[in-house]
């Protein structure tokens, strides 16, 4: 069984490494540091073989990667992320752990709040969920196994990676288009909401409603995201209406242009459905997560409208509560608190 350590708070110039995601790299990328006494020591130099410091480490161990190294981290991850998802040594649940927390990892740091989207992260990035988009078309059983194994807390990344998972299994059995046509559903999925990055945290964060002037700053983060990602890229990739858009709505009352559901493109409307509903079943600062049944309801009831009926059908019954809410429980009564909470979400 491999390593693997606590985690604890890291020192400053140091980010923590679960051992979980080291496991398919070989050579280790760069130098690794344990946090014993007052500092961090060298474990362990940069090409050594990764297999012998995993059995060579004791139970309880926490490994430190430098922030300065972190670049070269992301990359061996990237590259390893096929290779994890290929292994028929573990479980579908286990490899996708392992790819959650990589993913996680590679993708965090673009959505840091205090360093401009770069091209090379941008493309590290693509490159991760485009290994899992493709192991996900091959693998049926990996497909339920990354649903399974979600995360729900606060972290934008997180929200990022679930929005693309539940993206490409919709995708998928909706029948939407091809290998290509999914694979933007997921890139876009990702990064719908990397413009937030320029949302005051007092907005993102506020407990309560929004006033006129912050749903303005709010709402800019669609368009603020498709220009930040053809700046990084240097050109406008095949999904950045997926960022431009994801806010629009199919009975015309979404942003920025206040499109009707014949005018936006399908792979938009797919990831408007899986953006709500992940946000609805997540925790955020200013609401409490709310369960599956009751955010399949508030979508078809609270939103009734905006999103593609036959898209949420599908979601519904992908989730397997179709029978359930076509079965005479669901009202046209909702809390005015949830109604509330669905519409702040839905922005």
């Amino acid at each position: 069984m491999p390593f693997q350590p606590v985690m604890t708070a890291a020192p400053p110039g140091f980010g923590p490494v679960p051992a979980r995601v080291l496991t398919d790299i070989e050579t280790l990328p760069c130098d690794l540091y344990i946090w014993r006494g007052p500092r961090p020591v060298l474990y362990a130099m940069r090409g050594g073989d990764l297999r012998r410091v995993v059995a060579r480490a004791q139970r309880g161990m926490s490994f430190l990667v430098r922030d300065i190294d972190a670049d070269l981290l992301h990359g061996a991850l990237a590259e390893s992320l096929p290779r994890v998802l290929a292994n028929q040594r573990i479980s579908p649940i286990e490899r996708s752990k392992t790819a959650y927390s990589i993913a996680a990892k590679v993708l965090a740091p673009i959505f840091m709040r205090d360093r401009p989207l770069d091209h090379d992260g941008l493309i590290l990035t693509q490159n991760a969920i485009d290994s899992i988009t493709m192991r996900m078309l091959a693998d049926e059983d990996l497909v339920w196994a990354m649903v399974a194994t979600m995360q729900k807390h606060q972290a934008t990344h997180t929200h990022a990676i679930n929005s693309a998972v539940y993206g490409i299994v919709l995708a998928r059995f909706a029948h939407i288009g091809g290998p290509d046509e999914i694979r933007d559903v997921a890139r876009g999925g990702l990064l719908h909401d990397i413009g937030k990055n320029r949302v005051p945290k007092g907005i993102l964060d506020k407990p309560g409603p929004l006033d006129a002037l912050e749903w303005q700053v709010m709402r800019g983060h669609a368009r603020a995201g498709n220009d930040m990602i053809v700046r990084a890229l240097g050109f406008v990739p095949s999904y950045a209406h997926i960022i431009a858009e994801h806010h629009e709505r199919c009975d015309g009352s979404g942003y920025p242009s206040s499109r009707l559901e014949d005018q936006i493109a399908i792979d938009t409307q797919v990831v408007a459905i899986v953006d709500a509903f992940d946000a609805l079943t997540s925790r955020r600062p200013y609401k409490s997560a709310v369960s599956t049944f009751d955010a399949l309801r508030l979508m078809r009831v609270a939103m009734r409208g905006q999103f593609n009926d036959e898209l949420l059908r599908e979601f519904i019954r992908l989730l397997g509560g179709w029978n359930a809410l076509s079965g005479g429980n669901v009202t046209g009564e909702v809390a005015n608190s949830d109604l509330v909470g669905a519409l702040k979400v839905a922005g």
